[in-house]
């Protein structure tokens, strides 16, 4: 079985290749697809092969504050997973996240085969009744609630769960049921998805309450150059926020120089 990393960004063609080059160099047996947010004109100058141009205006900054996966999960589901049986789960992270470790597919599916997660996520926690400001946001929105009591199978249908938005990883069954709903209210990502898989009757888990794959992944501040690279030089598995250029170019060169010396080994 094999884990499909999806890839959000918006950034010029560029930019894009030296991140994808640096998550091939990290992990060559890995499966990645762009999924682009960015403007129309860009996405023909991104020179992959497995890329989607997701027509979603809020990941264009439209209604920010309702930023949606559901699209983003659509089209790969319809043109990766549907029709590969062997694709298990859907790992989607944000083009600032970094992949450090090549073995990072296994770990997080042992973590999930070991918590009896569907869906793992940074801080993916129960937010009823808490002042976490997305569950006050979204608490009592007609729209949401009337959604979750039509298709919830726990007994506390008013329950919302929350996690970081970047680093999700959920399982096929997860994301099958997900779409099958079909229509989706309104909702801000980082509540809703949590939410519905839980509503669904699958276990969604906090990566950080089982295990460490997480220490270097928050929301803010971003890493300096300097912290990322640090931290990328002492085992981090993944680090998120790396929004600067250049830590992707030192980590390449960083690959290149490793895979010359092996060769030479």
């Amino acid at each position: 079985m094999s884990t499909l990393t999806a890839v959000l960004a918006h950034l010029p063609a560029a930019e894009i290749h030296e991140r994808f080059a640096l998550l091939r160099a990290v992990a060559p047996d890995a499966r990645f697809v762009l999924c682009y947010g960015g403007p129309a004109e860009e996405f023909p100058r991104i020179e992959l092969d497995d890329k989607l141009f997701i027509e979603d205006p809020t990941l264009r900054g439209q209604a920010q504050h309702l930023q949606s996966l559901t699209s983003t999960f659509a089209a790969l589901w319809q043109t990766y997973v549907a029709g590969d049986d062997d694709i298990d789960a859907v790992y989607l992270i944000e083009y600032d996240h970094l992949v450090l470790d090549p073995d990072f597919e296994r770990r997080l599916r042992d973590l999930a085969t070991e918590t009896g997660a569907d869906l793992l996520g940074k801080n993916c926690a129960d937010r009823t009744s808490t002042n976490e400001e997305h569950y006050i946001r979204f608490r009592r929105d007609p729209g949401l609630q009337a959604h979750l009591r039509a298709v919830s199978v726990r007994e506390d249908r008013e329950r919302i769960y929350g996690c970081l938005g970047d680093g999700i990883w959920i399982s096929r069954a997860a994301l099958e049921a997900y779409l099958g709903v079909g229509e989706h209210p309104p909702c801000y990502c980082e509540v809703y998805v949590p939410t519905l898989v839980h509503h669904l009757g699958f276990r969604v888990v906090d990566v950080d309450a089982h295990s460490d794959l997480y220490r270097d992944v928050r929301w803010l501040p971003v890493f300096t150059p300097a912290e990322a690279l640090a931290r990328a030089g002492d085992g981090a598995v993944f680090l998120h926020p790396v929004k600067d250029r250049g830590v992707v170019t030192t980590l390449l060169e960083r690959q290149a120089a490793g895979a010359r010396a092996a060769a030479r080994d």
